[in-house]
């Protein structure tokens, strides 16, 4: 894990390097003395894990978080506190902070255990929000099944009244207008063709939605096409996309 730390007081640094290092020897820590010389290689430099001291000489620790947070939602990040800075530690949890340090007499006891705690419960927070989006997903797919066989039934029943009609009109008209004929005769080629959409919408299987360069798409399967090589439908979507 690579770790940054933007914390001022040379001698809390060298602790917080040191329990690092005895807890995790494969983990690395990069020491920034001010806000500046930090924001300059972020993001750049990739790291896993921000530790940030609250009383920086050129930036408030809140704000830094503030302004990493909203570059990187998912990254940990820990404010480092003075001792009894309760409302500094609840200040920082509300900027965005994933936990926090006092600087109290087992600091360096504390170090490697919150920096784990923060670890879990970032990958935890972004597993959650996985799933949520996942539920999302589940939840529009089935209602896009549900609106595709209401839509075949609701549509079926007009559209074969539609064409038992235009039957009849087309047989009693053998020998009428040309031009009545022809229109008759489209007006029955598309309702034919409206029936067979709504047929395949109607035995739809396994919608799953996908990213891609234009934007989410929709990728269908007609029943009878379970194979992985089946040939499929996919047709962009905006009302796939999450809220």
């Amino acid at each position: 894990m690579r770790i940054a730390l933007i914390e001022d007081n040379r001698f809390h640094a060298m602790l917080f390097e040191q329990a690092v290092r005895d807890k995790y020897p494969g983990f690395m820590v990069t020491v920034y003395a001010t806000a500046k010389a930090f924001l300059r290689e972020y993001p750049a430099a990739g790291y896993d894990f921000i530790a940030v001291d609250f009383s920086l000489p050129d930036m408030d620790g809140l704000a830094l978080i503030n302004l990493v947070r909203s570059e990187n939602p998912d990254i940990p990040i820990v404010m480092i506190t003075g001792v009894g800075s309760e409302q500094t530690a609840v200040e920082a949890m509300k900027s965005g902070a994933t936990d926090y340090i006092a600087k109290s007499g087992d600091y360096n006891l504390a170090i490697p255990r919150v920096i784990k705690q923060a670890y879990q419960k970032q990958q935890l927070i972004l597993k959650n929000r996985r799933l949520e989006v996942k539920v999302r997903e589940t939840e529009k797919l089935e209602m896009i099944t549900t609106l595709a066989s209401t839509l075949n039934h609701e549509v079926n029943n007009p559209l074969m009244a539609i064409l038992g009609n235009v039957e009849l009109l087309l047989d009693d008209g053998q020998a009428g207008d040309t031009n009545m004929i022809d229109k008759l005769k489209m007006i029955e080629s598309s309702a034919q063709r409206i029936q067979m959409i709504t047929h395949q919408m109607a035995n739809l299987i396994n919608p799953s939605i996908r990213q891609t360069p234009v934007g989410p798409m929709l990728r269908l399967k007609r029943k009878g096409e379970e194979r992985t090589d089946a040939r499929e439908r996919v047709i962009p979507t905006t009302a796939c996309k999450s809220d």
